[in-house]
């Protein structure tokens, strides 16, 4: 009996020391799936965009949808790999174009939401301040495509645009266009009206037209700003009239862009060319606002190629079918670019290894991405010099078919080989 009771005892502790090493085999799984979904914690990006309020939420309309389709084909991609599957989330901001919302939002972002990255906020107005707060919180800053030129020329070590230059460069390829259609399009024009709202990113397109123009020998007849969302601007088209410009250039968002080039066409201002700034004129509302016949043969600026020349690979043709399908309109410059913007954060994030705005800020100052199929999509490198700036970055320029088609004219090596320009534009 002393024997049996001994045995009973020896099996009830090889029980007890089994559960324990299952008990404790159990605790250590369950400890390495804790790791891993700590591991793989999303990374949360502060997203700062106009979706309401301003002439430029239409604009952040579109781009806002391309930015969260980035963010569906990066998660569905495996999310930042170096951080165990990582999965980006958006924190979305709406701006209202207004620069002190933005500023409140920015720093609500970084000490609130804990947001080691952020990414905006398309108008240089609301940029150019909000990117200070960044700074001063040593937050890094991904610009989609604010143009105001001392938004990277200030010293700052956290903000970066690596898919927009500042307007400058726009402004440059308006008027470089303009020569080369004197030298190769048959009439040269002599005159120019210059026609932008009054605002950072207008003044300093002006400026730069001012001077190029000048250089070039073309005669500013027009040079005049105005508020933008202005309710009336048929006095400004009567001094575009009175004028008769053989060019005339027009720097405004959708709503200001759409009532100019309805009142031109009403009114029968009928230059040789006019010549929008990659804005208003690619809008995804523009054509149908003032309808193909108005829009026909309008030219503009585009910092994209279009599709001819960029949708040659899977990666590009699934975002040009997804974005189509899901928003009825086709991708544009601005979409294109707040697609391009996110990846580049991405790209950022694996090489940063961690959710960490300094680790990310160094990431970002190293950024070298080449011959790629981001880079195919497009149409340029994307490197990042000691400014934050991306001196790869280049405009196009584009005229608008009598289909509603957006086809590039210009440089001459990224022209459709299927579209001819119109020089000068038929008169209406």
């Amino acid at each position: 009996m002393n024997d049996m009771n001994h045995i009973n005892k020896m099996n009830a502790a090889h029980r007890h020391n089994g559960l324990a090493i299952r008990t404790g085999l159990a605790c250590a799984i369950a400890s390495l799936f804790a790791a891993s979904a700590h591991a793989a914690d999303p990374v949360r990006i502060g997203y700062l965009i106009p979706l309401s309020g301003s002439a430029a939420a239409s604009i952040g309309k579109d781009m806002s949808r391309a930015t969260h389709l980035a963010i569906k084909h990066i998660n569905e991609g495996g999310g930042i790999k170096s951080m165990g599957g990582a999965k980006l989330e958006l924190v979305e901001v709406d701006t209202r174009g207004d620069a002190k919302v933005a500023i409140t939002e920015t720093e609500r972002l970084i000490t609130r939401e804990k947001t080691p990255v952020l990414l905006g906020a398309f108008q240089s107005g609301v940029t150019f301040p909000a990117t200070a707060v960044a700074e001063k919180y040593r937050t890094p800053w991904v610009v989609d495509l604010s143009a105001k030129a001392d938004i990277t020329e200030r010293g700052f070590k956290y903000v970066f645009r690596p898919t927009q230059v500042p307007a400058s460069a726009n402004a440059g390829s308006m008027a470089d266009f303009v020569g080369w259609a004197n030298k190769n399009l048959g009439k040269q024009a002599k005159t120019a009206a210059i026609i932008y709202e009054n605002t950072d990113w207008g003044q300093d397109m002006a400026n730069t037209l001012r001077a190029k123009f000048k250089a070039a020998g073309i005669e500013v007849v027009l040079d005049e700003g105005y508020p933008p969302n202005s309710p009336d601007l048929r006095p400004l088209v009567l001094k575009v009239k009175g004028k008769k410009p053989d060019v005339v250039t027009v720097t405004s968002y959708a709503t200001d862009a759409v009532q100019l080039h309805k009142l031109m066409a009403q009114m029968q201002v009928n230059p040789m060319a006019y010549i929008g700034s990659a804005a208003g004129q690619i809008d995804s509302n523009f054509i149908p606002l003032v309808t193909k016949q108005v829009a026909t043969h309008v030219y503009t600026t585009n910092g994209w190629a279009g599709y001819e020349s960029a949708i040659t690979t899977p990666f590009a043709k699934r975002f040009w079918d997804e974005f189509l399908a899901a928003n009825k309109v086709e991708p544009n410059e601005l979409s294109v670019s707040a697609y391009a913007a996110t990846w580049v954060i991405k790209d950022a994030l694996e090489r940063a290894g961690k959710a960490d705005p300094e680790s990310i800020r160094n990431a970002l100052a190293k950024t070298k991405i080449e011959n790629t199929d981001l880079t195919r999509l497009v149409g340029y490198d994307i490197v990042i010099d000691a400014k934050g700036q991306n001196p790869k970055k280049r405009y196009v320029m584009q005229q608008i078919t009598p289909e509603g088609q957006y086809r590039t004219v210009w440089p001459e090596n990224l022209a459709s080989k299927s579209y001819k320009p119109v020089w000068p534009v038929v008169a209406r």
